[in-house]
């Protein structure tokens, strides 16, 4: 059985077996990086590369960049869809910022960008791809999950304050309902990379690194707020499915 038919017959397996891949070396990195202490932004930037290059291997097996939204260009129309998640985005910046030289704003951009496409093959890629002959709502949802749960490793080893962790894996998930609505609808994976980068840079800009101290119960309850306004609004995109109605990704 070939990896394209095994995927079509067994959605949940796939898509649980792809999430176990992604675990699987956000851990194996995390334990490499205990034994030879390269340092949060390296094993950050470790583990994406890797799920980059595992990503594409995937997808020309499968043959999936079109199924996966990367053939798929941008219509000027769907611009709006990307405002609310681009100007929340935006948001880490209201605290300030704390890297200014040029080569490290260059060398986070770099990083943010390898993220956004690494994560985005995963979750809104592959596993969404696998999940849609399920159901498009379902899929949605699971994806959401999937891309939510590996957060919660970043309380593993004190890199993430573990309040935080918990407030922003549920932010996560609403940013999942988000993302995948707004693939179904463009059809196009780009813009999420992008959204997806500039939510990580401005981010690392603010904080500085990767490393989330604990956070005032304002910041805790903003985000999870955030990930429910995410929820409704990935929601709201998809009215037409819910209803439905014609497919989202022809509306």
């Amino acid at each position: 059985m070939t990896l394209a038919s095994f995927t079509i017959e067994h959605p949940y397996r796939t898509s649980f077996w792809f999430l176990l891949i992604v675990v699987g070396v956000v851990v194996a990195t995390g334990i490499i990086n205990e034994r030879f202490l390269t340092g949060s932004l390296v094993q950050s930037a470790i583990v994406d590369l890797v799920l980059a290059v595992i990503g594409i291997c995937l997808l020309i097996r499968l043959d999936w960049w079109g199924k996966a939204g990367y053939t798929t260009g941008v219509r000027l129309a769907y611009v709006p869809l990307f405002i609310l998640p681009s100007a929340i985005a935006l948001l880490s910046l209201s605290e300030g910022i704390r890297v200014t030289a040029p080569l490290a704003i260059i060398a986070f951009a770099a990083l943010t960008l390898v993220v956004g496409f690494a994560e985005e093959t995963w979750f809104r890629g592959l596993i969404l791809t696998t999940l849609l002959p399920t159901g498009t709502i379902r899929a949605v949802i699971m994806s959401s999950f999937f891309f939510a749960a590996p957060h919660l490793l970043n309380m593993i080893g004190g890199t993430w304050d573990p309040s935080f962790t918990l407030v922003d894996s549920v932010a996560a998930f609403g940013l999942g309902i988000t993302f995948a609505a707004i693939r179904l609808r463009t059809g196009s994976i780009w813009p999420l990379v992008g959204i997806h980068a500039l939510f990580d840079f401005t981010s690392l800009i603010s904080l500085g690194g990767v490393n989330v101290p604990a956070q005032s119960p304002q910041v805790l309850l903003t985000s999870v707020f955030i990930g429910i306004l995410f929820v409704g609004y990935g929601l709201f995109l998809l009215r037409n499915e819910r209803k439905g109605g014609k497919s989202v990704t022809n509306a």
